[in-house]
Parts: C-alpha cells; sequence; structure tokens
C-alpha cells in the first residue's frame, strides 16, 4: 500500500508517493510552481483507488456545506461585516 499525495495548480492536478526516492524534492518543486495540496495524503493500493477516496471525501464535504444552516448563517454575517 502507497500514500498519495494530491496537488492542484488551477485546472493542473497532480500526485505524489510520499514513500518514493525524491518525494520531497518534488513536493517542494511543486509548491515552488504555485501548486497547493489538497488534502492531507491517502493510504490506497493504486493511484486511481486513492483518487476515489479524494472523490468520496469531497462529496461528503460538500453534502456538509449544502445540509449545514450554519454555513449559511456564517455566510450572511460575513457579508453583513459581522464576522
Amino acid at each position: 500500500m502507497s500514500r498519495y499525495h494530491f496537488f492542484k495548480q488551477g485546472q493542473s492536478f497532480t500526485y505524489l508517493d510520499t514513500w518514493a526516492v525524491g518525494y520531497d524534492d518534488e513536493r517542494r518543486q511543486l509548491v515552488e510552481q504555485g501548486f497547493v495540496t489538497v488534502v492531507a495524503p491517502s493510504f490506497a493500493d493504486t493511484p486511481a483507488e486513492a483518487l476515489a477516496l479524494l472523490q468520496d471525501h469531497e462529496a461528503l464535504e460538500e453534502e456538509r456545506r449544502v445540509h449545514n444552516p450554519w454555513y449559511t448563517v456564517a455566510g450572511i454575517l460575513g457579508l453583513l461585516g459581522m464576522s
């Protein structure tokens, strides 16, 4: 099992295996190029499995945002300058 770390910059999306030789240098290069981490590294057998886990995580986060009225209240207060 590997540990995959996903990065994004605009429409560009990539990943690194955190246990690969040179991971630290490659991560540093991505960050210097403006890439940001999407989430904490994920354990998976393949990159495709790790991507599926990431998509499941993002779907859950979106569902929480849609169904949590406190996000709406916080957004309104922020617009009113009250946060």
